[in-house]
């Protein structure tokens, strides 16, 4: 991916359907999952998501100092 590029980056049709969706089903099912066997309210699951998405925003600075022109 080409830095200047970071703000408009657009996945591909391909993308959208042999990744995208399918990580966002497995996900999704994943997390219900995880609700029923810890017995949790979902908001625990999405503290747990959020965290992720910080700590991902965290290893990518130039994404997180930009991420307000996306």
């Amino acid at each position: 991916m080409d830095k200047k590029n970071i703000n408009r980056w657009e996945p591909t049709k391909l993308q959208i359907d042999n990744i995208i969706l399918p990580a966002y089903t497995d996900l999704s099912k994943r997390c219900v999952s995880y609700i029923n066997e810890l017995e949790c309210p979902p908001q625990y699951i999405a503290d747990m998501l959020r965290d992720l998405a910080d700590a991902i925003m965290t290893s990518y600075p130039e994404v997180k100092n930009n991420s307000s022109n996306l």
